[in-house]
């Protein structure tokens, strides 16, 4: 089976999972052929079993000199070339499944249907409901664009629901997949990470990591800081990120300041290359999502998970089933400052039970090959469901 992956980013989480999947599906399947489509930007994995197509745009940042209508128009002319390219590659590449990690509903809701009129085209929903609300996420858009496809996946139960009260898919077009264990690339121990990342060596790191969007909680996890470190007091809270466009850091370092917590905030804010993703993990002691708003499964998670890390998280998305049937930390309603506070504590101070749930068969049941099986599946339904129709 021929199957071309389609992930216009080229980096970040995104690409991340893509690499994973499709390096699952060459392992499981001696049959199978992948090519991933993307930006020419994108860093290429060593040893891969697929081939790589940097074909794409990059989809660009807003420059310091651009106006607001500048980016928008070099995002929106970007994005048009790129889903462009995408069909014209695939009627040149002939596969036998086009699989699209993101696509762009303002113009995928015409440009994905000539593409689905000759192939069977699988989507992966990673977010089943927008970060923020845009004009490029109405909701016309987005009911539009999840009618294409032959099939759809989700990463829980509750996303499979919300796809089909929020946007009308039939439940049976949906396929329910889990998110598997992000692979780890650059393997430190704990001293090393920190001595890399200049931490101190005697204190208690609580991780959190990814783009600073609203939504993430920090407001949140800061007021619970102040809390934790009365009863501990080596408690160091690290932010590793990207600021977005349009988000100010300002109302958090307000807070930093305000509640005198500078000596427990350690700030590294900025795109974290994918090289560094896993020093962070490495030099942590748990790793705390205090999400207030999300609709998906995390990234971020996932890597916890590939580093043992016992984890606090918010009851959102598919975060707080996962958590709570494996057992790997603590789950708390989202918006709390006090409870969330309570689970940081608990959690430091029993790490190794949480960790003992790290087991082989967890593993197992998050491997890129178990995955890779599932994700054969719905490819296969979509070809059946194609050829019937």
């Amino acid at each position: 089976m021929r199957v071309l992956m389609v992930e216009p980013t080229g980096r970040g989480g995104m690409y991340t999972y893509t690499d994973a999947l499709s390096v699952g599906l060459c392992d499981a399947f001696a049959n199978v052929d992948v090519a991933v489509l993307t930006t020419g930007s994108s860093k290429t994995m060593l040893n891969r079993p697929y081939n790589v197509k940097k074909l794409l745009f990059e989809i660009m940042e807003r420059k310091a000199d651009w106006s607001q209508l500048h980016w928008a128009v070099d995002r929106f002319l970007r994005c048009m070339g790129n889903s462009l390219k995408r069909n014209r590659f695939a009627i040149y590449d002939c596969p036998d499944v086009v699989h699209i990690q993101i696509g762009v509903p303002v113009i995928d809701q015409f440009l994905l249907k000539p593409l689905a009129r000759r192939f069977p085209v699988v989507l992966t929903v990673h977010d089943v409901q927008p970060h923020s609300e845009h004009f490029s996420s109405k909701h016309s858009f987005l009911r539009r664009f999840f009618s294409i496809p032959s099939r759809l996946i989700v990463h829980y139960e509750g996303g499979k629901s919300k796809l089909v009260e929020n946007w009308g898919v039939y439940a049976d077009r949906i396929d329910v997949i889990p998110h598997g264990i992000i692979p780890i690339h650059n393997t430190l121990d704990f001293s090393d990470a920190r001595k890399r990342l200049n931490l101190p060596l005697d204190r208690e790191i609580v991780l959190l990591f990814g783009s600073i969007r609203a939504n993430k909680g920090l407001s949140v996890l800061l007021k619970a800081l102040e809390i934790v470190r009365l009863q501990n007091p080596r408690i160091l809270l690290v932010v590793a990120g990207s600021v977005p466009r349009g988000v100010n850091f300002e109302p958090y370092s307000n807070i930093i300041e305000r509640s005198n917590l500078s000596k427990h905030v350690q700030t590294f804010l900025w795109f974290i290359d994918d090289d560094d993703v896993d020093i962070f993990f490495a030099a942590s002691n748990i790793v705390v999502l205090p999400y207030l708003k999300f609709e998906s499964q995390s990234g971020v998670l996932l890597r916890a998970y590939a580093h043992k890390k016992p984890v606090v998280v918010s009851n959102v998305g598919a975060m707080g089933e996962l958590v709570s049937v494996d057992n790997v930390g603590l789950v708390v309603e989202p918006g709390e400052p006090e409870s969330l506070a309570m689970a940081i504590v608990s959690v430091l101070h029993d790490t190794e039970k949480f960790k003992a749930h790290y087991t082989n068969e967890l593993e197992s049941k998050y491997s890129w090959r178990h995955i890779a099986e599932l994700t054969m599946r719905s490819y296969e339904m979509a070809i059946k469901g194609r050829n019937l129709s």
